[in-house]
């Protein structure tokens, strides 16, 4: 078994989770970023559910350093709860890339905002203190209400959000998003190209 003690950067194209996982609970415990390319899971891992759900552990459970990180992971009860146990114990993340894929059924708009808006409620109740910037993949829909309850409640510490997904950019979004940068709540809200946001993280 290789042992890699003083990792502090684990960026690889694709890799199946699992091997991703090994890599990270041998890893010594200093990883700081962990970038792994999410838009092939759902393609080349027949078994993404679990092995997303044990991604999640295994970086709660060894990297207590982690400050730049890419999550790709189901949208079930359970990892909304994992998740939200990783943003407890994970306090110096300053940027996080968050993709979902649901590889068992394909899911209506309406079920696709309820992810959504289950998010938010899970960033708002745990996000640690150090996290400034959010990247999300247009795997997830903000309704204008959900979006405007988050903003609201997301006070103290300016926030950067990034996203793949031109939806943002309509009047309405404008107007909400205009609104909280003119209150100091968010720093920057952009729509960038796919391989911008995976990248820049």
């Amino acid at each position: 078994m290789l042992i890699y003690n003083d990792l502090e950067t684990l960026i690889i194209d694709c890799i199946l989770l699992n091997a991703a996982s090994i890599i990270i609970k041998n890893s010594g415990g200093r990883l700081k970023k962990i970038l792994l390319e999410p838009y092939d899971f759902s393609l080349h891992d027949e078994s993404f559910t679990k092995d997303s759900l044990f991604f999640i552990r295994k970086i709660y459970e060894n990297c207590p350093s982690i400050e730049y990180l890419s999550l790709a992971f189901s949208p079930s009860k359970e990892h909304f709860t994992e998740f939200e146990k990783l943003l407890k114990i994970c306090q110096n993340l300053k940027s996080i890339l968050l993709t979902i894929f649901n590889i068992e059924e394909i899911e209506t708009n309406e079920k696709v905002i309820e992810n959504g808006e289950e998010l938010l409620k899970v960033l708002i109740r745990s996000t640690p203190i150090n996290l400034r910037e959010i990247r999300f993949s247009d795997d997830f829909i903000f309704s204008l209400e959900a979006l405007e309850e988050f903003f609201g409640k997301w006070r103290g510490r300016p926030l950067t959000i990034l996203t793949t997904d031109s939806i943002y950019e309509g009047e309405h979004y404008t107007k909400l998003i205009d609104k909280y940068k003119n209150d100091g709540v968010i720093k920057d809200f952009r729509c960038e190209p796919f391989i911008d946001v995976i990248y820049g993280l």
